[in-house]
């Protein structure tokens, strides 16, 4: 583990990068304030059962939330002496599991217990008292929000595993002078590179607990941004399979059911390649698609400021997990809504002007032709086109009157 006294100063000094990656290892909110030696945390459980192994956690044994920490959690739990009976208790219900399927597969196929739309709300080291719950709306993690019912269940459990999610130490982050944003997580530009010139930010502790693999991809973009400023060569090859436009937008709105595994992958929308998602469900109009030259997808998404209302339609309907109204280049119309906002973006001050805020939290001015310097090849490249192609998105009075 590293040293959480650790200078950055003094890493700077004698390496020209340095590669944050000290994970989300702060325990996650206790389920239930009482219970004494029968409540433990899941990932103390996971590492004191490595280390010491197996121990008596009773005959009845309830594990509180369902990541694939807490599908980790039960499945050892079952391996526990006297063949105990394992209970996963969940608010919300399987469709919304954030454990992969496969680790929720495992589970249940051990014999583990499922038990939705319970919130647990008192233990005193027999009884688990527990509110049933009903889904509302949608919230802005594009889960359904949990609405109490104001009806109870009492459950049996002589141990009961807290697994509601592991935290990342945020406050690192302010503590090093890094721009963050509202939630505390680092501003990074896509190759993982934070407000500080050459510290990077990868793996869990970028945006909370993940998999080795979303670990792994943040490291290759990090080591590809470093050897392309270091002027070193790769052997790392993307391989793009390009599918015909029409081919996509012809299966949109098609309802098809594969019959034979084979026929799986003519279900997927491709929306890696073309996914106009947010700019149908908003009843403002206010993401719009444009034509940018120079990305894979030459498809990009820009979100008008001065048109949303932020009701988080476009987040409840993203098929990445994303929050376009937050996460997509915006473009805004007054220096009033740029200050006001934390988005990535620009206004035009000027013609030809610009006050920008980067991917890295970096607010400054740009003329047209600082703008690759400042600014990157990629939102020099969208604000070109946008001035270009698309100029009353900008809300001039003039190019508004001529369209």
């Amino acid at each position: 583990n590293a040293d959480p006294n650790f200078s950055l100063d003094s890493l700077k000094k004698s390496h020209d990068y340095v590669i944050i990656a000290t994970g989300a290892w702060e325990k996650g909110r206790n389920p239930v304030s009482e219970g004494g030696d029968h409540v433990i945390d899941a990932l103390d459980f996971l590492i004191e059962t490595k280390d010491e192994g197996p121990r008596d956690l009773g005959k009845r044994i309830a594990v509180i939330g369902a990541g694939d920490v807490a599908m980790d959690a039960a499945r050892l739990a079952k391996r526990m002496p006297g063949d105990p009976e394992v209970t996963i208790v969940y608010r919300r219900t399987e469709m919304y599991a954030p454990a992969s399927q496969d680790e929720f597969d495992g589970a249940m196929e051990e014999g583990v217990i499922w038990r939705e739309l319970l919130a647990p709300v008192s233990y005193d080291g027999q009884s688990l008292v527990c509110e049933k719950q009903r889904l509302g709306d949608f919230d802005e993690s594009g889960r359904r929000a949990c609405l109490g019912t104001g009806e109870f269940e009492t459950l049996a459990f002589d141990t009961v595993i807290g697994a509601t999610g592991a935290r990342v130490d945020k406050g690192l982050f302010e503590k090093l002078g890094m721009n963050v944003d509202s939630y505390g997580d680092p501003r990074l530009s896509d190759a993982m590179e934070s407000s500080l010139d050459g510290v990077y930010v990868v793996g869990d502790c970028r945006k909370g607990p993940s998999t080795v693999v979303a670990a792994m991809g943040d490291a290759k973009k990090a080591a590809l941004d470093i050897m392309a400023k270091e002027g070193l060569t790769h052997d790392f090859e993307k391989v793009q399979v390009p599918v015909e436009e029409a081919v996509i937008l012809e299966r949109r709105g098609q309802l098809t059911t594969a019959k034979l595994p084979a026929e799986e992958g003519l279900r997927c929308l491709i929306c890696d390649q073309v996914c106009r998602i947010c700019t149908e469900v908003c009843p403002n109009r206010a993401n719009v698609a444009i034509l940018v030259e120079g990305f894979a997808n030459s498809e990009q998404i820009v979100h008008i400021d001065g048109m949303c209302n932020e009701c988080g339609n476009c987040a409840s309907f993203c098929p990445h997990a994303g929050r376009p109204y937050k996460d997509k280049l915006t473009v805004f119309w007054s220096q009033a809504d740029f200050t006001d906002s934390e988005n990535i973006g620009f206004l035009e001050v000027s013609q030809g002007h610009y006050r920008i805020r980067d991917q890295r939290g970096r607010i400054f001015e740009a003329a047209e032709d600082q703008l690759q310097d400042l600014a990157g090849s990629d939102m020099t490249a969208v604000i070109l086109a946008v001035k270009r192609d698309y100029p009353w998105l900008l809300n001039r009075e003039h190019d508004c009157a001529s369209h």
